[in-house]
Formats: C-alpha cells, structure tokens, sequence
C-alpha cells in the first residue's frame, strides 16, 4: 500500500496549500466532550445501558432522527435542525456512544448493530416506535442496519453520503483496520486533521473553521483516548457488518442523497472512481429507492449544501408514500 500512502499525503499537501495561512490552535485551551458548544438543546438519557446526550425539538409532526457519521456528533447537523423544526417535525439528533457528550465505556461493542438498537431503544423511550432515520456515512450505514434488523421501526430511510454501498475485498478491508488504530488517531497532526476536514468538502468555507478547531481542542482532553478507540472499532464494524449484498431486503421507501465530488467515497487509495457510480449502484439493488446527485458537493453535504439537503429531507418526508414505487 505504499501508493496509497503517497496518495495520501498529496491529499494533504494539495488540502494545507488551498487553505493559505491556516489558523493553529497549539495555545488554545483544552476543549471537554462535555463542553462541546451545540447551538441547540441538550439532554441525557440512560438506554441500553449507556448515556445518550441527545436533542429533542418536540415538534407534533412526523419525526425524524438524524444519526452522525464517523468521527463526529451531532453538532454536524446544526444547519440542518432549525430547518426542519421550523417545518413542525420531530427532530431527534443524538451523540452515538463513544462521540460528543454521550459516555465512551470501552465496554460497549462499538458495533453497527448496537448503535442501531441504540438508537432505537432511545426512540422508544422518547415514546415513538417508528420514525424517519436520516444518516450520514458511517450513519447511513447504520440506518440501513435497522431498517434491516428491525423495519418496523424506520418508517423512511434517508442516506446522506452513506457508508455500506461499496464492498471490501478481505484484504483491503484489513489494510483499513490496521491504518486507523487508536494510536493512529491520536497522534494525527493540527495541520493533517485541517487537511482531512476540507478534504470533506468541494468548495471550503472559513464559515466552517469550527469543525477544525474542535477537533484540535478535543484532541488535548484526557477522553480523547476513548474517542480514538471508538473510531478505530466504528471502521472494522463497517467492515465486519457490511450491508452492500443485502440492499434488496430494504424495502422502507428512501431517497439517497451524495456530492457528485465527494473525496472519500469511493474510497481513493483502493478503488478510485465516481461516486455516482458506487450510488447507482446501491439505489439499483434497492428496490424502493431513488437518487439525488449535488453537483459541486464534497462528502459533508448536511453543512456544505444544507439548504438542498433539508429541502429534499422535507420534500421526501412530507410527499413521499410509504409504500412507493420509485423511479430509478
């Protein structure tokens, strides 16, 4: 995999050289999970055995939970959350455990089936049996999870950048594990975590500098050992619980939504490609399933382009029939 190495630190070189003189956070104070600024409402509750921090609009309309990707939390949904609460949905927004505020036990399993069941059993305890699940990458992975596991309980699915449509050969899935150690994550320099967050983007922001400077001043907190173990158990259970062979037994209507420039997906070092092949592919196997592309649209799509995505999330959840058949 040397090639993929080198590749990688171009990535990073060609990311730094775009951001110019870009701002280091060496003096900044420590920032704890705790304390993570969410421009939204926070609680915590106790399900499945875990703390679970958590937002909750309490709109009467249909609710929708929102599921982070790997590495994140639920502040990635800040552009997202006053759009549709304004429309009167019930909009649930979670840290999944071992990310953000909710508890990191290197006990917990750490698998795509127990953050589904998590997820799940939160929903229930908030009183709702079924909801629309929206999931971003390793989310959307997890998304389709339930709707495997328990379909009762997704009502629609909606995939964001997901994770779970391309396939891993053994070899290549094991080379992935043993690059993103805990060790691996801890020690990944300010100017390599600049590069890997723009690198999630076609056109960055300076709006966005936030994504950089929490993830510097979380990095300094003693917790950030667990998040690092976290990380490094969310890409082998991607691995381990793949779903890309089982997207014909999906049936909740869903709408995937992906940026035509997304740099992560296909996954560049061992496959290369567009990535809207790797999404028609997924929205084919599916058998109630249709595609929306964004043009000019890295892989964080929920921030970069949020005034489509919520659009189309509001659109589908409003307009769309359970039980559909969609134009492929």
């Amino acid at each position: 995999m040397k090639h993929a190495t080198i590749c990688f630190a171009l990535t990073c070189l060609f990311a730094l050289v775009g951001c110019g003189q870009a701002k280091l956070y060496h003096h900044e104070p420590p920032m704890k999970f705790q304390d993570i600024p969410y421009p939204f409402s926070t609680e915590m509750r106790q399900v499945n055995g875990v703390k679970i921090a958590y937002h909750d609009s309490k709109g009467e309309g249909p609710a929708i939970v929102l599921i982070h990707g790997l590495a994140s939390n639920m502040g990635f949904w800040r552009y997202n959350i006053p759009a549709l609460t304004a429309q009167g949905f019930r909009v649930i927004a979670l840290d999944l455990v071992g990310y953000g505020k909710s508890s990191k036990p290197y006990s917990a399993p750490y698998t795509l089936k127990f953050y589904a069941e998590t997820v799940r059993a939160l929903l229930h305890d908030l009183g709702l049996t079924k909801a629309t699940w929206v999931g971003h990458s390793m989310g959307g992975q997890i998304a389709m999870t339930a709707a495997l596991s328990f379909p009762d309980a997704v009502e629609k699915l909606i995939l964001l950048s997901p994770a779970g449509f391309e396939a891993f050969k053994p070899g290549e899935g094991e080379w992935l594990r043993n690059t993103t150690t805990p060790d691996f994550v801890k020690k990944t320099s300010q100017e390599r975590v600049r590069a890997n967050i723009t690198n999630n983007f076609y056109n960055w922001s300076d709006d966005w500098e936030w994504l950089i400077e929490e993830r510097v001043r979380l990095s300094m907190t003693e917790e950030f050992d667990r998040f690092a173990y976290t990380v490094w158990k969310c890409v082998g259970a991607m691995l381990d619980e793949y779903v890309w062979d089982k997207l014909d037994k999906i049936t909740a209507p869903t709408l995937v939504i992906a940026g035509e420039n997304d740099n992560l997906i296909p996954n560049p070092f061992l496959h290369g490609g567009r990535t809207r092949e790797v999404m028609e592919q997924g929205v084919r196997a599916m058998p109630n399933a249709t595609l929306l592309m964004l043009p000019q649209t890295g892989h964080l799509i929920q921030i970069e382009r949020s005034a489509e995505v919520n659009e189309a999330i509001i659109n589908f959840v409003r307009n769309t029939p359970l039980r559909s058949n969609a134009n492929k």
